[in-house]
């Protein structure tokens, strides 16, 4: 903490540096009134090195000056300038949120390379009220004060949790109130890539040299990069000759109308760009009007918290998104909903995400597309496949449930999806969620609803059954063939449905050793959306994971290990991405998000906390994440996972997991097989009333495992729809504990 941060500072209280410039700093504050009431500000003080500086010192108090006269919603109010003890300062309002340089960072992190269009809009719109009403502000004569803001840039946007959009930093903003001498500005101030032509140029400024940085800040927010890139002398040679790709060249999806708007207020000459920021507003109000009338702030608030609603619930601040804002955003879409149609959709996209790209078959599940009968729809944009995968993975259950029935307005087609069902042999009998059908195999299974996962069964006497959990998008054909496989004296014994809780590819009863099919799509555990401890890491570092304490969960004896889980790009392999940490340190790298958790279906009697280690290599620094027994405790659903029943714990098992025809996948096939499975096994009727010993399995790598009664097999992930592939479990007798 900074020697000023936590004291007093006149009226106000410096609770945390948040930035840091060339010549200023800026803190978060509380004000206390009269009557002990308080409020959050944000301050920000010269420097102590500058406040003798009286060029510097002017520009502040120039600042203070324009800001002080702004009242806007669109504009971040300023409240109050002084000195205090020769510190200049300006005491500002504080917004809930992060500037829009920040949730272009997040975005991309979230594997969203540009903002959703509509929001994009909705963000420059506001902006450009902001702007448009400094722009227009008189003197107490009625005189223009001729305001330019002259740094409209994505780090002086902020975007509040309530999708408030506002404008900071008037610090360099040029107004005849200041008086001449006050206006020695240096052109080369605020951000070159966000200058306009004449900017660049050291030429005389007006409000369209801010219609041009807007225009910038747009384009951004809607190809996830800027339109001009490189050294500062590059840059302005490009800004100069308006040299910038068309933005549909990144976004194809972009609306012709809107790229027409963007290029008009990002033309090189000012004579041929919107004469005004309210021009330009109401270019792109009328745009909007027309692809997303029903678009708001809260839509842009509820966008916030899906991007950062890691740091929102460990604040204690659940993100839940209503039912009107995912059928909103399939709006956006342009899909309409068409009437159900009882033929197999003509679409030859199935077996992939809604970008195109092939997920591989799981296990005996062979999935082909069926013949183009007619022209692909055209793919959905990226922010849609990310927030497809942030239902997956970082939602809570609700509201994944809620982007999934957003999804389905999407897609094309009605909200189901057709299975084209085969096996080898034929003639095998057919259940769909339990339910025995008519036909046998070969057939046309239709009328599949889209918005959620179905359990394929296919069952042919003297064969092993065949049990597959199946998911599609709406208006897709999926071709499965299920190989089936004579059965073995010693095969597991699947048992009946229990229930929509307990499926047979979930549960399965020890008859004599197996083996016994694993399935990283159908026994995966889901661990962002679970109640694990999470810490952001930098993908380009690498970092030491070490467990000190212990805790009880329940057992006679004390837990001194964690399980942890990580996020990341594709340099993440699926080999890497989990396994078990205790006092000695773990190395991990190429993760961007770290999860730790125990394993254990009853929180409710543990006691005590690990505290976790994690040290970054390259600089020793440490953080360390409190474990709590309880809070941190993630438990099972019975139909996620792999549970094996009835086992002896008279008995000595010998436990092995090897790879089967498929390797294992749990991050596509860039990120390679899998090398183990967690694993949990203990006493007692089940998971659900006993503790048990937490272990990762490798594969061909036996272990002895004594005193159990159940094993519970699981594979950490984060989105199942990349996984494929799987693993064989065998469970071997061999010897009693006491002869």
């Amino acid at each position: 903490m900074p020697p000023s941060a936590g004291f007093q500072f006149g009226k106000y209280k410096l609770l945390e540096r948040i930035a840091t410039g060339g010549m200023a700093e800026i803190y978060r504050a509380r004000m206390t009134a009269v009557a002990g009431v308080t409020k959050p500000v944000v301050i920000k003080k010269i420097l102590p090195g500058y406040a003798d500086d009286s060029a510097f010192v002017s520009m502040f108090i120039n600042e203070a000056r324009i800001a002080l006269g702004l009242s806007h919603g669109n504009i971040a109010q300023i409240f109050d300038f002084g000195e205090v003890e020769g510190e200049y300062f300006l005491a500002m309002e504080w917004v809930d949120g992060h500037p829009l340089s920040r949730v272009l960072r997040r975005a991309r992190e979230k594997g969203l390379p540009a903002l959703p269009p509509p929001l994009a809009v909705l963000v420059a719109i506001d902006m450009l009220r902001g702007l448009a009403y400094a722009h227009t502000r008189l003197d107490d004569n009625g005189r223009p004060l001729h305001i330019v803001h002259r740094d409209v840039s994505p780090q002086n946007v902020l975007l509040s949790f309530e999708g408030q959009v506002k404008l900071v930093d008037f610090g360099i903003a040029r107004a005849r109130l200041a008086g001449r001498s006050d206006t020695k500005v240096d052109p080369a101030k605020g951000k070159y890539v966000y200058f306009a032509p004449e900017q660049a140029r050291g030429e005389a400024l007006d409000a369209r040299t801010d219609v041009f940085a807007a225009g910038t800040v747009l384009y951004e927010m809607l190809c996830g990069r800027r339109p001009f890139e490189g050294s500062l002398q590059d840059v302005l040679r490009k800004i100069a000759q308006g040299d910038f790709a068309r933005p549909r060249e990144w976004t194809p999806n972009i609306p012709a109308a809107l790229e027409r708007i963007l290029l008009t207020a990002m033309a090189t000459s000012p004579e041929q760009r919107y004469p005004t920021a309210q021009a330009f507003a109401e270019a792109l109000a009328r745009q909007l009007h027309v692809t997303a009338p029903d678009v708001s702030a809260s839509d842009l608030g509820h966008f916030m918290g899906y991007l950062f609603e890691p740091e929102l619930v460990e604040a204690g601040r659940p993100v839940q998104l209503p039912r009107e804002f995912i059928a909103r955003v399939g709006r956006w879409s342009g899909v309409a909903e068409p009437p159900p149609i009882a033929t197999p959709p003509e679409v030859p996209r199935h077996d992939s995400e809604p970008g195109g790209e092939p997920r591989e078959p799981r296990g005996d599940l062979t999935t082909q597309p069926l013949p183009p009968q007619a022209m692909p729809p055209e793919p959905p944009p990226a922010w849609h496949r990310s927030l497809r995968g942030w239902a997956v993975r970082g939602a809570p259950v609700a509201v994944a449930a809620l982007v999934a029935t957003w999804l389905g307005l999407m897609m094309g087609g009605s909200n189901t999806f057709a299975v084209e069902l085969s096996s080898s042999p034929a003639g095998a009998t057919i259940r769909v969620n339990g339910r025995t059908l008519v036909e046998t195999t070969p057939t046309l299974i239709t009328q599949l609803p889209s918005d959620r996962d179905h359990v394929l069964e296919v069952l042919l006497p003297g064969m092993v059954p065949f049990s597959q959990r199946i998911h599609a998008e709406r208006g897709t054909t999926l071709a499965v063939h299920a190989r089936l496989a004579p059965k073995h004296a010693a095969t597991a014994r699947a048992l009946p449905p229990a229930g929509p809780a307990e499926t047979p590819a979930s549960i399965a009863r020890y008859s004599s050793g197996g083996p016994f099919a694993l399935s990283p799509a159908a026994h995966a555990l889901r661990v962002p959306s679970s109640q694990a401890a999470r810490l952001r890491l930098d993908p380009t570092r690498a970092y030491g994971l070490r467990v000190e304490g212990r805790v009880s969960v329940g057992g006679p004896l004390p837990v001194a290990q964690a399980v942890y889980f990580l996020e990341g790009g594709t340099a993440l392999a699926a080999r890497d991405s989990f396994g078990l940490v205790g006092a000695d340190e773990v190395l991990v790298r190429d993760a961007s998000v770290l999860y730790v958790f125990l394993w254990d279906d009853r929180p409710d009697d543990n006691r005590g906390a690990l505290q976790v280690h994690v040290r970054e290599q390259a600089s020793g620094a440490i953080t360390t994440l409190l474990l709590d027994a309880r809070r941190h405790a993630v438990s099972l659903s019975p139909h996620d996972g792999f549970t094996l029943r009835e086992l002896d714990p008279s008995t000595t098992y010998r436990v092995v997991v090897r790879s089967s025809g498929e390797p294992a996948r749990t991050r596509g096939f860039g990120g390679g097989a899998v090398d183990g499975v967690l694993a949990l096994h203990g006493a007692g009727p089940s998971p659900a009333v006993a503790p048990g010993t937490l272990e990762v399995l490798e594969v061909n790598q036996p272990t002895v495992m004594r005193g159990a009664s159940w094993l519970r097999l699981a594979f950490p992930d984060d989105d199942v729809h990349d996984n494929s592939g799987g693993l064989t479990l065998e469970v071997t007798p061999v010897a009693p504990l006491h002869q």
